[in-house]
């Protein structure tokens, strides 16, 4: 009876080892997988940083970009932005290059009740003051936010360009429809016209000759009538 209980704790010992074991692989699996979605995503948000980096610089700007969260301080560079997509939208005159922070707030609250509200972006208070002191990332959320709604405008206004374009194709194609239909009516008419006109010289023609035959006829009349009298 001894060795049976022994026995039994030794299976039942074994089998919460191999259960801790378990939880233990289980466990380092599901970490490693943590790792990996943390890499993927680090990846990922320096993939786009990346991108808004060399979407900036294939803009032409008034001043060389050296350093991103400095150079954008004072709301100058986006602005100049904004307007390089869409002109009527920014007056430049109302954003001086300064370096004082009042003034780079003055700027900034300008272009946020101006520009940015139209784009549909608003920034806090809090996000402006992190931008104008240049605090890390803070200038690119709101390039990534203002890339965003910038591109999908273009692609709207080149979605409408293009249904414009395709009505226009489509008025271009019925009056050619309607200018063919016309050619064939006109077509018709000319041959009509030109039955007619057979019609009528032959008409002519046969009208010379019946009168060319009464009059033959009234001649042999009369030579008749004078050969009576005779």
């Amino acid at each position: 009876m001894e060795n049976i209980e022994e026995n039994n704790q030794n299976i039942h010992q074994e089998g919460e080892e191999e259960q801790e074991k378990n939880q233990n692989i289980q466990s380092n699996q599901e970490g490693q997988e943590e790792q990996e979605e943390e890499m993927n995503n680090a990846q990922d948000e320096e993939s786009e940083l990346m991108y808004i980096y060399e979407w900036v610089d294939s803009i032409e700007l008034s001043r060389p970009k050296k350093n991103i969260a400095r150079d954008f301080s004072d709301g100058v560079l986006l602005a100049e932005i904004i307007k390089s997509y869409f002109p009527h939208m920014v007056d430049l005159h109302n954003y001086p290059s300064c370096s004082n922070s009042k003034h780079k707030e003055s700027n900034w609250n300008v272009l946020n009740n101006k520009v940015l509200k139209k784009l549909h972006i608003k920034l806090t208070k809090a996000e402006i003051e992190s931008i104008i002191k240049a605090e890390p990332l803070a200038i690119e959320k709101l390039l990534q936010r203002v890339y965003s709604v910038l591109q999908n405008r273009v692609d709207m206004n080149i979605n409408k360009e293009q249904t414009n374009f395709g009505s226009q194709k489509n008025n271009i194609e019925m009056l050619r429809k309607t200018l063919e239909e016309k050619d064939n009516i006109v077509k018709q008419l000319k041959d009509i016209i030109e039955v007619l006109e057979l019609k009528l010289k032959n008409s002519e023609e046969m009208e010379g000759i019946l009168q060319n035959k009464v009059n033959q006829l009234t001649e042999a009349l009369n030579k008749d009538g004078v050969n009576e009298e005779k």
